[in-house]
């Protein structure tokens, strides 16, 4: 039950996961399933477990090239073939995520959070899960964190649920010099 909510990003635990009988293996395997994410087409949060699925045979399709540098490797899911500025856009989303999920357990390591409870907040925010570990598990809450803290959890959590493509786009200095022509950021 307890990967299944991770996955599905629903926020639910019917146990206490950082109780003693829960070895860490087992809360290995609940990590790997907040960084899995959820089926592509569904709300959950996360990097979407179809995009980790094609950056691992990326990966692999590479490893492959290397030892074999004159062959045609194309890299292929379900019988087609991916191009490569879809994997190219793939890569880059799942990138973006493991940044914004180092950079956030950075900050909150800077702001006094020991580096577990840091990553944990950080997967859970970012990725929308809920629960994260340590002091932050099912039966904790994110109340003993400080102000700064919220506000940075805050942030990753809205840049996770927007998909990180939608922050990017409305960063992008095209988007911004065409809002600023159009008059919407017009300076009186």
């Amino acid at each position: 039950f307890q990967s299944a909510s991770f996955i599905s990003s629903t926020g639910y635990a019917s146990v206490d996961y950082a109780a003693a009988p829960w070895t860490d293996s087992a809360r290995m395997f609940l990590l790997i399933a907040m960084l899995v994410g959820g089926c592509a087409g569904s709300a959950a949060g996360g990097p979407k477990a179809i995009r980790n699925l094609l950056s691992l045979k990326y990966m692999w399709t590479e490893l492959t090239r290397t030892l074999h540098p004159r062959g045609v490797l194309p890299l292929r899911h379900r019988g087609k073939v991916i191009p490569n500025h879809a994997m190219r856009s793939i890569l880059n989303l799942v990138l973006c995520y493991a940044l914004t999920y180092v950079v956030v357990a950075l900050i909150l390591v800077a702001l006094g959070s020991n580096f577990a409870t840091a990553f944990s907040a950080s997967l859970a925010c970012v990725g929308n899960i809920g629960p994260g570990f340590e002091s932050l598990g099912p039966m904790g809450s994110f109340a003993e964190i400080g102000s700064a803290s919220k506000v940075v959890l805050s942030i990753g959590m809205w840049m996770g649920r927007l998909e990180l493509v939608t922050i990017l786009a409305l960063l992008h200095p095209d988007v911004l010099r065409h809002l600023r022509w159009r008059g919407k950021f017009s300076r009186n």
